[in-house]
């Protein structure tokens, strides 16, 4: 039963950690290209990459909410 118990704990950690460095390497890669275009446009095209992790998390639990009330 704790073998079972640590396997779910670490699973879910892992999980966790996963999610987040996806967000991390999309955001790099988001960067990287806004780098690409003028100076002018690297401001308003980097925008979206200066969101937190926890800042999308808490932004994705609150659409996610809204879509299962049908708001």
């Amino acid at each position: 039963m704790r073998i079972k118990l640590m396997i779910l704990l670490i699973t879910g950690t892992l999980a966790a950690c996963s999610q987040q460095n996806w967000y991390q390497g999309t955001q790099s890669a988001l960067t990287a290209q806004c780098m690409k275009q003028p100076l002018a446009e690297y401001e308003d095209c980097n925008q979206p990459s200066k969101e937190s992790y926890d800042d999308f998390k808490n932004s994705r639990e609150q659409l996610k909410n809204q879509d299962n009330t049908g708001y």
